[in-house]
């Protein structure tokens, strides 16, 4: 089973591994984009996929989100400006934030979802800034299998997962693919269009 492969390898990242690496696309997606990680970022064990495919092994299943491996406890941000519009706990993905972000320069409304959290640090109603601490990470929830993980989750152009989410890797500040630290100084540009900075804080 793919899941608890992915879980083998996030329990298993060696310490030369623990951040600047991503998890290739594999022959599962159609169209995988090329990433570029920070050295100082925690690293991406599973990248996002969409539509239940066969890879002639096996079946695979989809992947709504991408999942960084770092240890808990580790600060959980807030990828853009929103408001939170979900913080509770549920037992699947145990510990769990929503924000919405509103509508972009292009009348599509985004919406980020922050999953197998440690601790809850902002409740429903809460406006937050770009690159506020929101949460800690955590393994909470059966689907987290125990594993450490930030599993985080982009919705585009509608609220509805299935058909609205998205690959977090379009969506970066500087670029498709161009996973983005936050820092306080990061300057937004002109661009109206939705961008996101890396939902954990960078090493």
């Amino acid at each position: 089973m793919v899941l608890g492969s992915v879980f083998i390898l996030a329990g298993c990242l060696s310490e030369a591994r623990q951040t600047g690496w991503a998890a290739g696309y594999g022959g599962s997606y159609s169209e995988p984009i090329s990433v570029v990680m920070p050295k100082n970022a925690y690293s991406i064990t599973q990248q996002f996929r969409r539509a239940a495919l066969y890879d002639g092994a096996h079946e695979v299943s989809d992947h709504f989100g991408m999942d960084v491996h770092a240890p808990i406890g580790t600060p959980v941000l807030a990828a853009a400006e929103g408001r939170v519009i979900a913080s509770h706990w549920e037992p699947g993905y145990g510990h769990r934030i929503e924000i919405d972000h509103g509508t972009d320069g292009s009348g599509k409304v985004a919406q980020t979802n922050y999953v197998h959290l440690q601790k809850r640090l902002v409740k429903k109603g809460d406006h937050v800034r770009r690159g506020q601490q929101i949460a800690t990470l955590g393994a909470t929830g059966l689907t987290a299998g125990g594993v450490p993980h930030l599993h985080f989750e982009v919705l585009y152009g509608g609220m509805n997962l299935r058909k609205h989410a998205s690959d977090p890797q379009l969506f970066w500040l500087k670029g498709p693919g161009r996973v983005t630290c936050f820092e306080p100084r990061l300057k937004r540009g002109r661009s109206k269009a939705f961008k996101i900075t890396y939902p954990v804080q960078c090493r």
